[in-house]
C-alpha cells in the first residue's frame, strides 16, 4: 500500500508538533476517546500528516510512548550504565552504592516533580498502569525494568542480607515515595500551601526524600 502523501509541503516541525499535541490529547482523554482529528487540530497540522508520519493513530500513540521512554531515560541512563559496569567490590562499595542510589532518586525527583514535562508524561503512564495496553510493554522494557533492576542491585550491595525479591520490593517503595508527589499533586500542593512545585519546593521535597532514603539504607546496614 503506497504511503499517504500530503498535497502541500508540511510546515517545519509538523511531526514534532503532532507528538506534543498527541501527548496532551492521549493523556487527557485516553487512547480510545482521543481522535486523530483532535490531535491534528491541537497541533495545527493537516490531519493527513498523521498517516504520513506515523501510519495512523496507533503508530502515533506508540511514537508518544517511545518519546516518553526517551525523556525518562535521559534522566536515569547514566546511573544505570554506571551500576551495570560496576563490580562493587572493595571497602567503599556500600558508600558508592548509597551515593549512586541518591543520585538516581534525585534525577527521578527532578524529572517527575520538577520538570514541565512531568504532568503530561505521568497522565499517560498512569493510564497504562491502570489499564495496560500493548504500549505498556514498551514502557516497562524501555525504562521501568532497568530502573528497578538498578535500584535492586544498589540495595543488595548496601544491605547484603536482602534477597533479590526483598530488595526489589524496597526499590518499589523508594520510587513510590517520589511518585506520590506526582499522582497526588493536588493534595500535596493544597495541603502544604505550595505554589505548584517551584524550584525551591522541589528541592525541599528532594531533600526529605534523600534524608528518608539515607535513614533506611543506614538501618539496612546495621542489620
Amino acid at each position: 500500500m503506497p504511503k499517504p502523501t500530503i498535497q502541500d509541503e508540511p510546515l517545519p516541525g509538523a511531526k514534532e508538533r503532532l507528538l506534543e499535541a498527541a501527548t496532551d490529547i492521549f493523556g487527557r482523554y485516553g487512547y480510545d476517546t482521543a481522535t486523530t482529528r483532535m490531535i491534528a487540530r491541537e497541533a495545527h497540522v493537516n490531519i493527513a500528516a498523521i498517516p504520513y508520519y506515523f501510519n495512523g493513530k496507533e503508530g502515533l500513540y506508540f511514537a508518544v510512548i517511545d518519546h516518553i521512554v526517551g525523556l525518562v531515560l535521559r534522566q536515569v541512563q547514566p546511573i544505570i550504565a554506571i551500576v551495570s559496569a560496576s563490580s562493587f567490590s572493595g571497602p567503599d562499595a556500600k558508600e558508592k552504592a548509597t551515593s549512586l542510589l541518591e543520585q538516581f532518586l534525585a534525577g527521578i525527583v527532578g524529572f517527575m516533580i520538577g520538570s514541565p514535562e512531568a504532568h503530561r508524561v505521568a497522565r499517560i503512564v498512569l493510564r497504562e498502569q491502570l489499564d495496560p495496553s500493548a504500549a505498556f510493554d514498551r514502557i516497562f522494557a524501555g525504562f521501568m525494568e532497568a530502573a528497578l533492576d538498578t535500584l535492586t542491585t544498589l540495595i543488595q550491595v548496601i544491605s547484603e542480607n536482602d534477597s533479590e525479591r526483598t530488595a526489589k520490593i524496597r526499590a518499589m517503595t523508594l520510587i513510590g515515595q517520589v511518585l506520590i508527589f506526582r499522582v497526588a499533586r493536588e493534595t500535596v500542593v493544597r495541603g502544604l500551601a505550595m505554589k505548584g512545585y517551584t524550584r525551591i519546593e522541589t528541592a525541599e521535597i528532594q531533600n526529605i526524600i534523600i534524608e528518608q532514603t539515607r535513614s533506611l539504607m543506614a538501618a539496612l546496614q546495621s542489620h
